[in-house]
């Protein structure tokens, strides 16, 4: 998997000769590999170079030369501006993009500085709008990383015990990640119990479990540089029924907002569904938060599924649902879901169980 002709096209629609990259997150996506660190120059004529260092050349011939980069790295007698000045009159690229979005000021100044007779173009937000429409690869790694998360929670659960704190928990769940084959977590683990679940991105304490808390776990496995995001919520020992009443408010109000996860249909209806959903149930106070985001190779990605989001939904688009309410000092409830904008159906790659479950 990598993407040189998408983006040497992308070089082209902006009238440019060349993209340099050197964000981890626009090599991982380049190359189709993580765990680099160097500089991708991806020309508008579809040749592609690969510039790292000792640390790393034997990998990236390895694994990039039959993807079609050249990989070298920069001839300890010369600075890397020269490097870089030879590479670019070798291919006569005159306008070269730059990650506006990764460079310091500094940097970009140095560049400028360095190389005046470069034309500098800010990258923007051309390689994002690539990077929104996933792939049937990128979807595949996106699933795995879910299935990896769910195997882990599900092994979780039954460790669950009075007195266990929420620290405790979170770091089990990790680690099972990790033996799952996670190459890290898709951010810091939230496992509230309690009402201290009424924080919607609260930082997991000693907070002791007993009985009749609710656990909100929201967590996510990465997969060869993708993530996943989950959320679920679980009754410990038994549940109140404003507790009950509440959960099936936020399951129906998941289940309206992914109604109106469609191509050409404007971001913000799916979150206007659920928030309806829940101010039906008198539960629209208490939920403060946009319905959801993008995922792919960052955990928060464009397009958003918020209130003020116009954009049309398209095809590829892996958008998570997560409808909640927090109620302070009692409990809060978050069910989420990743969906794969598919036309009029879209695809669920959650596979986890969200009816009540009572621990």
């Amino acid at each position: 998997m990598h993407r040189i002709a998408e983006i040497a096209a992308m070089v082209r629609a902006a009238d440019a000769h060349c993209v340099m990259l050197t964000g981890e997150v626009h090599l991982t996506y380049a190359a189709g590999e993580t765990a680099f660190e160097g500089k991708c120059l991806v020309f508008a004529d579809g040749a592609a170079q690969f510039i790292t260092d000792g640390r790393y050349i034997e990998r990236a011939e390895k694994l990039l030369v039959p993807k079609g980069f050249t990989v070298s790295a920069r001839p300890a007698q010369m600075s890397e501006k020269e490097y870089l000045k030879q590479l670019f009159e070798q291919h006569h690229a005159e306008r070269v993009l730059f990650e506006d979005d990764v460079l310091t000021y500094r940097q970009c100044c140095h560049l400028e500085d360095d190389m005046p007779m470069i034309d500098w173009l800010p990258l923007g937000e051309h390689l994002a709008m690539l990077r929104m429409r996933k792939s049937a690869e990128e979807i595949a790694c996106i699933q795995k990383a879910q299935r990896i998360a769910e195997q882990a929670l599900t092994q979780l659960l039954p460790t669950l015990h009075e007195g266990i704190t929420e620290r405790e928990a979170a770091a089990g769940l990790d680690y099972l990640m990790a033996l799952g084959g996670s190459e890290q977590p898709s951010f810091q683990t939230i496992l509230l119990f309690g009402e201290r679940a009424s924080m919607p991105h609260g930082v997991p304490e000693d907070r002791k479990l007993r009985r009749g808390d609710c656990i909100l776990i929201d967590f996510g496995a990465v997969y060869r540089g993708y993530h996943s995001d989950m959320t679920r919520t679980f009754a410990f020992g038994e549940a109140s029924p404003a507790f009950v009443q509440a959960y099936d408010a936020v399951l129906q109000a998941q289940q309206a907002a992914i109604a109106q996860a469609k191509a050409g249909l404007p971001c913000r209806l799916m979150h206007e569904a659920a928030a309806n959903t829940l101010a039906d149930a008198g539960l629209g106070a208490y939920f403060t938060h946009a319905l959801g985001h993008s995922v792919g190779l960052e955990i928060h990605e464009s397009p958003s599924a918020s209130p003020r989001c116009e954009q049309p939904l398209e095809n590829g688009v892996v958008m998570t649902v997560e409808p909640g309410v927090y109620l302070p000092g009692a409990f809060g409830i978050r069910i989420e879901d990743m969906v794969v904008i598919q036309g009029d159906t879209p695809q669920n790659l959650t596979a986890f169980p969200k009816h009540l479950q009572i621990l």
